[in-house]
């Protein structure tokens, strides 16, 4: 059985990290160039400078080796480049093998999960979603958390923990897969609108308004596309919504707050330097307008992120004052 990392960025380095305290990993990248680089300086310089990775872990461009049906292959790219990925898998005659995705985000127009595009493409694979309050940078400097361990195969779930569970990650079982991908995708939206709060110069007051609002329609859009309540409740669902609002080190808080300080929404995806989730989300949010969800707040973000708001905080406020 091997360990397989596909994406060499910051949550798929951080994750080759983890898992290989107890177990050898293969980490695969983009194209050996870059694997050379990382076996050479031992760190990942573009994501990680300065964080050392342990000798368990080898790079090298991906799919330079077989992959049997036992090997664990953990997704870690971006959810936009799941399919291609699968084309892959495809066109190298990979068919069985267990799917840990940690990849987050749904197709906007057809909200297909990742698990739904991996599965569709590649059904004799074991599948499982990994998903939670997960901040890679403090998981990298040494502090604990716990994720949620996510498939209908029961026996997997104690496989991969038992294979997978270390010192600082620990797991909990859930069956509902789907509903723990899309409370990942949709929590997103909530930790921009603290960032644009942020940006504004609002504090703890509004953060707090933003967050109890924002867990209210979360739930209403979460039921409405089928999801579990105890999901909602969970450390996957309202967890990682507090933890990605609250960490000034959130992809998504950080892109709110480069628009609250006049950034354009290119400009501020740019600066973040990584694929933001929620703003995909939100295209997809607005896809929902047209059933009539009382989602005033998420709204309100999609409007700030997608339209020409002449005024974001008199927006935002206005907002937020007439929601009772």
């Amino acid at each position: 059985m091997k360990i397989i990392v596909i994406g060499s960025g910051n949550w798929g380095t951080v994750l080759a990290m983890l898992f290989s305290q107890e177990n050898d990993v293969i980490l695969w990248t983009i194209n050996q160039e870059e694997a050379d680089k990382i076996n050479a300086s031992r760190e990942n310089p573009e994501f990680l400078p300065g964080i050392k990775l342990p000798d368990s872990i080898f790079a090298e461009a991906k799919f330079s080796r077989p992959i049997s049906k036992d090997d664990i292959i953990v997704t870690a790219i971006p959810s936009r480049r799941i399919e291609d990925l699968m084309q892959e898998f495809i066109k190298n005659e990979i068919d069985e093998c267990v799917i840990l995705n940690a990849s987050k985000g749904v197709e906007h127009s057809t909200l297909r999960t990742v698990g739904h595009t991996i599965q569709n493409a590649l059904p004799k694979v074991r599948f499982a979603n990994l998903s939670g309050p997960t901040i890679s940078g403090e998981l990298a400097d040494g502090l604990p958390a716990k994720a949620v361990l996510a498939s209908k195969d029961v026996s997997l779930l104690f496989h991969l923990q038992q294979v997978l569970q270390n010192d600082l990650l620990k797991f909990e079982f859930s069956r509902d897969v789907k509903g723990i991908e899309l409370a990942a995708a949709m929590k997103g939206i909530i930790a921009i609108a603290v960032g644009i709060s942020d940006g504004l110069g609002l504090k703890t007051n509004v953060f707090g308004l933003i967050m109890t609002y924002g867990l209210h329609e979360f739930k209403t859009v979460m039921e409405f596309l089928g999801v579990q309540t105890k999901t909602v409740y969970g450390i996957a669902g309202l967890g990682d919504l507090i933890t990605t609002s609250i960490s000034t080190n959130s992809r998504n808080r950080k892109f709110g707050k480069y628009l609250a300080e006049g950034y354009s929404r290119d400009e501020a995806l740019q600066k973040v330097g990584m694929v933001v989730e929620g703003v995909s989300m939100a295209k997809t949010i607005r896809k929902l307008a047209k059933f009539n969800l009382s989602i005033p707040l998420v709204s309100c973000i999609t409007r700030i992120i997608f339209d020409d708001v002449p005024n974001i905080k008199e927006e935002l406020m206005d907002t937020l004052n007439s929601i009772s």
